[in-house]
């Protein structure tokens, strides 16, 4: 799985040196998170659930890849986005202009497709995504692959150079993306 994530990251045009966490959360599955930028604090026209009403944001994308839901098997789950709504907002971001901002925005910096998701819509300060790459659906993996990427140390040290905790010591989970932004 680990080739497949790099395969995943050099698509996405990550590299060495980018603000981006990768961090391994389990056994075959990384969470990322990926810088947006700033999205600009305003009023977002929605299309069937109020206008969105948000301050400046400084958005970051958080995903889980990996063996989600099958064995042997990769997939990329759920995008998280948090936003700064704004007080007495009562607008959605979901199927609204703020959508389309934050899902061309991933769109430009990572090459990834992104659109709102039903499951989750959005909660009191993020937006659901449903986050995908064009030739890069549920790649799966037979037993002998699993097994090989056991001991691939070449894909376990090429994934230690980009922001995870062990690159930043006493850093708490809170604290990650200010120490990367910092850095």
């Amino acid at each position: 799985m680990q080739k497949v994530l790099i395969k995943l990251i050099e698509l996405m045009g990550v590299t060495a040196g980018d603000k981006v966490v990768i961090e391994a959360v389990d056994y075959y599955l990384w969470r990322l998170d990926l810088p947006l930028g700033k999205i600009d604090g305003g009023t977002y026209e929605g299309k069937h659930w109020g206008d969105a009403v948000i301050e400046d944001t400084d958005a970051w994308l958080t995903f889980t890849v990996g063996n989600l839901y099958a064995k042997n098997k990769f997939s990329i789950g759920e995008g998280i986005v948090d936003i700064n709504y704004a007080e007495g907002n009562q607008g959605l971001a979901y199927t609204g202009d703020l959508e389309d901002v934050v899902t061309q925005r991933i769109k430009d910096l990572y090459n990834l497709k992104a659109d709102g998701s039903e499951q989750g819509m959005q909660g009191d300060d993020y937006i659901s995504l449903d986050i995908w790459m064009d030739g890069l659906g549920e790649l799966e993996l037979t037993d002998e692959q699993m097994d090989a990427d056991d001991d691939d140390v070449e894909s376990e040290n090429y994934l230690k150079q980009f922001c995870r905790f062990e690159n930043y010591p006493g850093v708490t989970n809170g604290d990650l993306r200010q120490a990367v932004l910092a850095s």
